[in-house]
């Protein structure tokens, strides 16, 4: 197994027209950073805030390293984009990956202001940062979008970047605030919200709540995690949330985003004070991004919570100015029901070592046969039935 500790920051290594550096502690490069999210090109998964939570709450706490590739003009010296990644030791090799750890849905630098990276300069950028990566088998690198804030997204341009069988939904939002969920709604979406507003109104009085106070967190996060386990444990499906660190990672950054500089919005929905369905999604650069919806289940159903909900929200983010949903990464009819268009997103993955090849190839080989199996229905939810079966039989393996 190579080094994984790792050693001091590197002084640069230049590579063409780029220099990189490493700097192994995120509060050494706030400043920079801070002015880069605000006043160049990035997105809500990479603002200092979020990624400090991930840092403090998701990496520390199990092991897992952070560290941010600061590339630069090698002329200038000027800082033109920032990378957040973890290094994470697993039981056959170490994997580099970029920052997310399950809780970002874009992968992406944060660029300089005004800057536009060149589409042909991915193999002069792999080469800077690959000059001051620490040691590890394989660097992996998922959710790859195309395109971020309508520039370049220098991680598409590196050699053997693949497109990945995942999409992800978006939809422009502009307008009138008060009409504009009926003109990205048709035919049954649109039933489906007069429904459930007629049939929440028959049992008591609609309230939606924008969290704004401590207060409102301690009402609603609760709520949003008891709805989303229990949604899991219906599914048979474990989830993220069960984990503690999970859960202190998305209330310290709601909290930290109650004075509205900070990237997180609470959302509630209820109906004579029982809280039906909650929602938490980020803003940056005029878009709100969705990262959890969650709902109740039993008689609730029929009221169509999740769907209520989201109406509001966008409602909500016209008024707030935003001009995009982002509806995140998957494919569900709830997307595009609200006219959201799919994204292509890509990944990259480069062994750096014999066992990185091998993981490589055992990761790649997981996602082939996954897709076989999904593309048959009939074997899928044969499969998906005897894993039930195997949890229920052994909850210790969750």
């Amino acid at each position: 197994m190579p080094q994984t500790d790792l050693p001091e920051p590197q002084q640069g290594a230049e590579a063409g027209a780029l220099i990189a550096r490493r700097h192994d502690t995120l509060a050494t490069l706030e400043p920079v950073w801070r002015h880069l999210e605000t006043a160049g090109t990035a997105t809500a998964f990479q603002r200092f805030d979020w990624i400090g939570s991930i840092e403090s709450h998701l990496a520390r706490p199990n092991g897992i390293k952070a560290f941010v590739v600061e590339v630069s003009d090698a002329t200038s010296g000027e800082t033109l984009m920032l990378l957040p990644f973890v290094l994470k030791t697993k039981a056959t090799h170490s994997v580099i990956e970029f920052m997310g750890l399950n809780v970002c849905d874009i992968s992406a630098p944060l660029l300089a202001p005004g800057y536009d990276f060149p589409e042909r300069s991915g193999e002069a950028l792999w080469r800077a940062i690959g000059a001051v990566l620490p040691k590890a088998d394989l660097v992996h690198i998922d959710l790859i979008d195309a395109r971020i804030g309508g520039r370049v997204n220098p991680l598409a341009t590196l050699p053997g970047v693949a497109r990945i069988p995942l999409q992800s939904f978006d939809v422009a939002i502009d307008g009138d605030p008060d009409t504009i969920v009926n003109r990205l709604v048709s035919g049954r979406m649109h039933r489906t919200l007069k429904k459930s507003t007629r049939r929440m109104e028959e049992r008591g009085e609609v309230g939606f709540l924008v969290a704004r106070t401590m207060e409102h967190l301690d009402t609603l996060l609760p709520v949003m995690i008891a709805q989303r386990l229990e949604r899991f444990r219906a599914l048979d499906r474990f989830d993220l949330m069960a984990d503690p660190h999970v859960q202190a990672f998305y209330r310290e950054a709601a909290a930290a985003s109650l004075d509205g500089r900070g990237p997180v919005r609470v959302f509630g929905l209820s109906v004579d004070g029982e809280w039906i369905a909650t929602a938490y999604g980020l803003v940056h650069a005029g878009t709100f991004h969705l990262t959890i919806i969650t709902m109740a289940g039993g008689s609730w159903e029929a009221c169509s919570p999740g769907m209520a909900t989201i109406a509001r929200f966008i409602r909500w983010a016209r008024q707030e100015g935003l001009t995009t949903m982002d509806f995140s990464v998957g494919e569900m009819d709830y997307k595009t029901g609200f006219g959201g268009q799919a994204r292509d997103l890509y990944a990259l993955s480069r062994p750096l070592t014999a066992r990185g090849h091998i993981a490589a190839a055992t990761q790649a080989g997981a996602v082939r046969l996954k897709e076989r199996v999904k593309a048959h229905p009939r074997l899928f939810s044969r499969l998906r039935a005897a894993v039930r079966l195997f949890r229920r039989r052994n909850p210790s393996d969750g």
